[in-house]
């Protein structure tokens, strides 16, 4: 949980510096590119999920050493492997999809967990097409 945590609070540290630089005029400071949305996204993402999954975890352990008084034995070797793998392996599978599927992309608030990338300068182009002196296509997801 606290890794996760600790993941998050580094994205947020450089939120706006990471976004890609096609949105500069709605987003201050945006100096990445698609990889650096790509990799915040996929990041933010992941830490989030994985730290509300351990929460969970953390009751559920919880209620079974106060409820149901299970062993250290027991815990250790029955209910400690998916206390640690479903909170790891479902973050992980959810933002490898997203990343598989092109779902990262940036957002007018400066995130990038939109599903599709449709900015303001992409009114009145195809999807597919990139405007002039920018690098981005637009309908990308």
């Amino acid at each position: 949980m606290a890794v996760g945590d600790i993941i998050f609070s580094l994205i947020i540290a450089t939120y706006n510096a990471i976004v890609p630089s096609d949105m500069d005029y709605l987003v201050w400071n945006a100096q990445g590119n698609q990889t650096t949305c790509n990799v915040m996204g996929f990041m933010s993402g992941v830490s989030v999920v994985m730290s509300l999954l351990y929460s969970c975890s953390l009751n559920i352990y919880s209620l079974a050493i106060v409820k149901y008084n299970k062993t250290d034995y027991y815990i250790r070797n029955k209910m400690e492997p998916f206390l640690h793998g479903v909170p790891i392996a479902s973050a992980l599978t959810g933002g490898f999809a997203m990343l598989a599927t092109q779902g990262y992309n940036s957002e007018f608030g400066g995130g990038c967990l939109a599903p599709v990338y449709d900015p303001p300068h992409c009114i009145g182009i195809e999807d597919g097409q990139v405007r002039e002196g920018l690098e981005i296509q637009c309908g990308r997801g």
